[in-house]
């Protein structure tokens, strides 16, 4: 369905959207109904139907009674498939409950609570051209729904519509929904190995900070001197052509660092910010205090622990120039 729809012409796309949106406004919780649900042949269930011509004009040329009872009877299972697989679907109520934020690139988990007082089996569940997940509700116990959302790009993403679909119990005829339950996803961007002392509008050791060489903890990138040990070589940057630098480790204490956008050399702004974003994620992970100034934002005061780490990723997530 969802490459039918990308086949037809935009305006015909953008027509069929507003439909939808009329049809199924977005909201954080619905319950399937006959409304917002939408039932035709599978596949299969054109060839069943096409076997049933088959048997209907065969009865009529050679008058055959038994030919023609069969053709009815076919044609009755048709008739309860319709019912039975709408009824598979109709009386769920689905909630969206969270969706934690992922660095760009990254496999997002959409949360959905999923909720009835009636069986519903094989049911499927997918973003527009996206791998499908497969769920099976018991009555009156809620269900949690984990659909993944591939990322690309950093900033807030909204998937829009996904759908569900179910073709059971005989396969004969499909029932789906497009649901826009007002998802919303934060991603970070991508963290790209950086220079420490590049990122930073001070020296990194003010306020009485300390870096005491041959600590356990990553620190910065330095460049490659004769005799320096092999396993420290950052083979990544050689190979893409940045020259030859080495990892320095070293353990931090004290001191206050303001990460600082507008010192950076790069010229790509997204560059710059997943730089940014790897500077945080270490000095987090060395429990140093840090901020970040970003041009036309206010300065994030610095400050310490996984609070501060969400702040500051969330500000260079929503940055735009």
């Amino acid at each position: 369905m969802s490459r039918l729809l990308a086949a037809l012409p935009d305006s015909w796309q953008h027509r069929y959207q507003r439909w939808l949106d009329r049809r199924i406004p977005p909201c954080q919780s619905l319950q399937l109904n006959q409304r917002n649900l939408f039932i035709f042949l599978s596949r299969h269930g054109v060839y069943f139907l096409f076997l049933i011509l088959l048997v209907w004009i065969g009865a009529t040329n050679f008058q055959n009674n038994l030919a023609f009872a069969l053709s009815f009877f076919l044609l009755a299972v048709l008739f309860v498939a319709i019912h039975l697989t709408f009824a598979n679907a109709s009386g769920l109520r689905i909630r969206f409950i969270d969706v934690a934020p992922v660095f760009a690139g990254d496999i997002a988990q959409a949360r959905f609570e999923l909720f009835s007082t009636a069986l519903h089996q094989q049911l499927v569940f997918g973003w527009p051209l996206q791998g499908a997940v497969f769920a099976t509700v018991q009555p009156a116990k809620p269900e949690v729904l984990l659909l993944p959302m591939q990322t690309s790009q950093r900033g807030i993403l909204r998937p829009g519509r996904f759908r569900m679909q179910t073709v059971y119990p005989l396969g004969l005829v499909r029932c789906w929904s497009w649901l826009d339950l007002d998802v919303e996803l934060l991603v970070y961007p991508k963290p790209e190995e950086a220079d420490f002392r590049e990122c930073s509008s001070g020296d990194g050791d003010e306020d009485g900070a300390a870096a005491v060489s041959g600590g356990d903890e990553y620190f910065s990138l330095k460049p490659y001197t004769e005799g320096e040990s092999q396993s420290r070589i950052a083979w990544k940057q050689y190979a893409a052509g940045r020259g030859l630098f080495v990892r320095e480790y070293t353990d931090m204490r004290g001191g206050e660092v303001i990460l600082d956008l507008s010192v950076m050399q790069d010229a790509d702004l997204e560059k710059k910010l997943s730089k940014l974003c790897y500077c945080a994620l270490q000095l987090n992970k060395q429990g140093r205090a840090y901020g970040l100034q970003l041009p036309g934002i206010s300065l994030i005061e610095a400050a310490s622990g996984d609070q501060q780490l969400h702040t500051v990723l969330t500000a260079l997530a929503r940055y735009q120039r």
